[in-house]
């Protein structure tokens, strides 16, 4: 639905349009943090790897990066590939396992990711009070674990 050239979403109320309303949130969320990631020289994939490592105490594998993820794994090897260009991290062969690349945050990544900021999303966010956000959480909650268990039947 248009109104005066602005958008109000789907004129109906089905799963599908839901979806659609859902998919443009996450889509102008993700633009919003785009833009404020940009101001470092990130993107928002690097942005969520140095957050995984930093929880994952400095250091994880690329096949817990996919499982985290839910990426491809040439996605990640390739997102791992230029954040080494960047010095972001280091990649090394893991000892027990020669086929598998631990991934560790250097210096210059633990910088940005003490810079990093998040007002884009406290600000987007702030429109909600704090049961609004607890609901919201737990509907997307079951919703991501329904289409995981649809996408891991497919697998």
């Amino acid at each position: 639905m248009v109104q005066k050239g602005k958008w109000l979403g789907p004129a109906t109320s089905t799963d599908f349009t839901l979806w659609r309303v859902l998919d443009h949130a996450r889509f102008m969320i993700s633009r919003a943090r785009e833009m404020e990631l940009t101001q470092l020289g990130m993107t928002p994939e690097q942005s969520h790897v140095l957050d995984i490592l930093a929880e994952s105490g400095g250091s994880t594998t690329i096949n817990e990066l996919v499982e985290i993820t839910q990426r491809q794994h040439h996605s990640i090897s390739t997102l791992i590939d230029r954040m080494h260009k960047q010095k972001l991290v280091t990649k090394r062969k893991s000892g027990t396992d020669r086929r598998q690349y631990e991934v560790i945050i250097t210096q210059k990544g633990e910088y940005l990711l003490k810079n990093m900021t998040r007002d884009s999303i406290k600000s987007i966010f702030s429109c909600l009070n704090g049961e609004e956000m607890e609901l919201m959480r737990s509907y997307l909650l079951r919703l991501t674990n329904e289409a995981s268990r649809m996408i891991n039947k497919e697998d």
